[in-house]
């Protein structure tokens, strides 16, 4: 791999791929400031389910290649390799709801922290808006042992797009939303990949995360180029398709007299020819130990950018679900990247016009009001935690690089400069806005998992504060109420918990700390939470994450360091007690 890219810049590397993509295939709408792809005919009255996709870029042609009647309604795409936004998902369910209100919408969420995060929040607020939503997770790496699984569970791989396709095609036959989900998720039990890497991609801006030796593979190896399960000798496609199946039909129960639909993934860098081999030998094994493959998928599907390698995927078919199935597979679609689909003529070319921003509700004024000087306190205190984290951008990517993708530092960095941008715009007076301010802040400029996690304890604080009465002054209690409240919103979304190397690690010994000792001075509690903070961020480097992406690393090499997050916690929490 070169590292040469063809681009213009990497910031509007994602915008100019789906306008070009959009050029290629005209039938698709583009939402560009939403970064949302919808399928053509969207706008028209339906009865029809509305299927809704997306994540991270860089692994075109998905998700937005597999948009057409048959396949997904919408899709949205995030920045390289991070969630999209809670507000860009809501508005392709909105925009997919808007004439099927009564058919509803399925959300299909691949298991990645930052997705799992962002689309929760949008399918909450979605359901706050009286839309009619369900939703499938997609898990289906069994690269993993069940025995060394964390608590995030397992990644989706590219067995989410026969997923898609069969819940695509699902709502094409008119079910129900009931129906379509609740088959979607027989399709996702039955469902299992595994990958192996011969190179790692090179991140635009950015570099590889790790190095393969010339003459070593990584089995596992994430599709955003982490480190997998265990790194092996290069041998032969066939010892090397044959320890994949063996996890897989582990995984997935298959056995002789079975029958699955293959398909077969290529990250990207892996020659035309390479592949042809891997597909010979999957369907040659399979075949040897009684299993028939019924279906067979190929190609560029659920890419790692330039990284080589292959992820197999098998979908066993349950007898009493097989015909149904393999129907559904068979379907027609308009989805232009699927295998063997039908290419539509171009429809009429639409203005990205559609606004959902005259729905949303003014953030409140209620709760307790603060002093002009409270105030000015408070604007001390967010310039200083914000001027501390852009001190340490480059040592919190320092941490990040071992088990994450190496941009921690600069994600928080981008919310300390959101935040200083707009400091004299923020309402100080009133605590509870500010917070949806912050959470806003934290939404539009970090973005990804990192976004997410801040929006969620924002605005969950903010919600608490609203409901506290105008009157009352005990702000250390106010605080710690808030606090808790901030806290419990991040664990109602997130699967981590306390002791998996997260940033709860800090966020909640801190606050106990506060929380234990609300009836000492000030500055005595500042001095206890800034010590526990600090501590508490030291102590992860003795944790093995068990939630976020780094819980997909599993060699010791990588997980000796801090946990990124929570040094950035313990950074902000230190600037605070300082300038108090």
């Amino acid at each position: 791999m070169s590292g040469k890219n063809l681009i213009n810049a990497v910031e509007d590397i994602v915008n100019e791929s789906l306008i070009g993509y959009t050029f290629a295939y005209p039938h698709l709408e583009l939402h560009a400031s939403k970064r949302v792809v919808l399928k053509s005919g969207w706008r028209k009255v339906s009865e029809k389910v509305s299927v809704v996709s997306g994540g991270g870029s860089g692994h075109e042609p998905f998700t937005s290649g597999f948009v057409g009647s048959g396949m997904l309604s919408a899709s949205v795409s995030g920045s390289i390799y991070a969630a999209p936004p809670s507000s860009h998902i809501l508005h392709a369910i909105q925009c997919v709801s808007m004439n099927n209100k009564n058919a509803g919408c399925l959300v299909i969420i691949p298991n990645y922290t930052g997705d799992c995060l962002n689309f929760g929040l949008a399918i909450e607020e979605a359901k706050r808006l009286g839309l009619k939503v369900s939703q499938v997770v997609v898990e289906d790496d069994c690269s993993i042992p069940e025995c060394e699984l964390g608590r995030a569970g397992k990644r989706a791989l590219p067995g989410i797009v026969l997923v898609i396709k069969v819940a695509g095609a699902m709502a094409e036959k008119g079910c129900s939303l009931d129906e379509v989900t609740k088959f979607t998720q027989t399709v996702c039990d039955n469902v299992a990949s595994c990958s192996v890497g011969l190179t790692v991609c090179t991140v635009p801006g950015q570099g590889r995360m790790f190095e393969l030796a010339n003459d070593e593979v990584e089995l596992g190896q994430g599709l955003h180029g982490e480190a997998g399960y265990k790194r092996m000798k290069l041998t032969t496609a066939n010892e090397i398709v044959s320890e994949l199946l063996e996890r897989i039909k582990k995984a997935s129960k298959v056995t002789s007299g079975d029958s699955v639909a293959i398909l077969i993934n290529n990250f990207g860098g892996l020659s035309q020819l390479e592949q042809g081999v891997v597909v010979k030998e999957v369907v040659t094994q399979l075949r040897t130990v009684g299993i028939t493959p019924v279906r067979v998928y190929c190609g560029l599907l659920m890419t790692s950018l330039d990284g080589a390698g292959i992820t197999i995927s098998l979908l066993k078919l349950p007898e009493s679900e097989r015909e149904l199935i393999l129907d559904c597979l068979d379907d027609r679609t308009e989805a232009p990247r699927w295998p063997g689909c039908s290419y539509s003529l171009p429809a009429s070319n639409y203005q990205d016009d559609t606004n959902f921003e005259s729905f949303e509700e003014k953030c409140s004024e209620d709760g307790p009001r603060l002093r002009e000087d409270q105030g000015k306190m408070l604007k001390r205190c967010l310039q200083n935690a914000c001027l501390a984290i852009i001190a340490k951008e480059k040592v919190i990517n320092e941490l990040d690089g071992g088990c994450g993708d190496g941009d921690c530092g600069t994600t928080h960095k981008h919310l300390a400069e959101g935040i200083l941008l707009a400091i004299n715009d923020l309402d100080l007076e009133h605590p509870s806005l500010l917070l949806s301010q912050l959470a806003k802040i934290a939404e539009d400029r970090m973005g990804g998992t990192s976004g997410a996690l801040y929006s969620l304890m924002f605005t969950a604080a903010s919600a608490e504060l609203s409901k506290i009465d105008k009157n009352r002054q005990d702000w250390s209690k106010i605080w710690a109420l808030t606090c808790r409240a901030g806290l419990n919103g991040i664990m109602k979304y997130s699967k981590a918990r306390l002791g998996d190397k997260t940033m709860i690690d800090v966020l909640e010994p801190s606050l106990r700390r506060f929380e234990e000792n609300l009836s000492l001075p000030p500055a005595e509690v500042g001095k206890l939470v800034a010590t526990c903070a600090l501590e508490s961020a030291e102590s992860t480097k003795n944790l093995i994450p068990r939630a976020g992406r780094a819980s997909y690393v599993k060699q010791a090499e990588y997980l000796k360091g801090v946990d990124a997050g929570a040094f950035a916690v313990a950074t902000w929490i230190n600037a605070v007690v300082k300038t108090l």
